[in-house]
């Protein structure tokens, strides 16, 4: 049986840009591609941070090969995204968006990363709620992208197949009651509006964290945070908490 291979969409691939020794994985969320991080990846890049984003398993080709896709499989594409970085940085951070926040949490509680940055990180999707029982294969068409600056366009995919929101869902069950047991600096970073995840549930994982941990609001972006009104800001936020963390753990 012949496995059906999928091309890339235009401007969803990977993207990489070398600088210092302080190294930024960028993750993008769910149904998201690279794409949605890449103006970040820039302005990171312009103050010499080395920056990698890779194209978590699924996103960015077809709904079809996204269907067969594992929460498993996203992972495994955070922490091959990790050893990439760390074999050429001496430093590593890795920020996430939504779901690809709730990846890099899990990150940090496997200990491999020195710090963690989350940009509303799904630790809920109360939209997506009705589908966990759900035990049809099907596909459910995709709201807009959340994003309160308008003309911007993230490539994502129209329909969404109900598999995949279950393996999410999966996701969140695994990670969320284990946020206490993180022991590395975290940064919990959140729009004061989302019509996606709640504010609320970054407000609890700061209040979770026992290790080092700092939160700050975005009050003039929504979800996808990283390309609306506030990027600039976060851009700078991320890139001082990077900083920050590299001079602590400087030998």
């Amino acid at each position: 049986m012949t496995t059906a291979t999928y091309p890339v969409i235009p401007g969803a691939g990977s993207f990489y840009y070398e600088g210092n020794g302080i190294g930024i994985l960028l993750c993008h969320g769910f149904n998201g591609t690279p794409q949605s991080v890449h103006d970040v990846g820039l302005d990171l890049m312009s103050r010499g941070f080395t920056v990698y984003a890779p194209r978590l398993a699924g996103h960015g080709t077809d709904p079809e090969e996204f269907r067969g896709t594992t929460y498993q499989q996203w992972y495994e594409t955070v922490i091959n995204g990790l050893h990439f970085l760390q074999e050429r940085c001496r430093h590593v951070v890795i920020v996430g968006q939504s779901m690809g926040g709730t990846l890099a949490l899990k990150a940090a509680l496997a200990g491999k990363v020195e710090a963690v940055i989350t940009i509303n990180a799904a630790l809920s999707v109360p939209g997506y709620a009705c589908h966990a029982k759900d035990g049809e294969c099907r596909f459910i068409d995709e709201d807009d992208p959340d994003i309160l600056a308008e003309g911007v366009h993230e490539i994502v995919y129209p329909i969404v197949p109900t598999t995949a929101i279950r393996e999410l869902l999966a996701l969140i069950e695994e990670v969320r009651p284990q946020v206490s047991e993180i022991n590395v600096p975290t940064y919990v970073i959140h729009s004061a509006v989302d019509n996606v995840v709640p504010p609320e549930d970054s407000v609890w994982l700061h209040e979770q964290i026992r290790a080092p941990k700092r939160r700050d609001v975005l009050e003039r972006s929504y979800h996808v945070a990283t390309m609306d009104h506030d990027r600039e800001r976060l851009s700078h936020l991320i890139a001082s908490f990077c900083e920050q963390v590299a001079t602590v753990t400087k030998m």
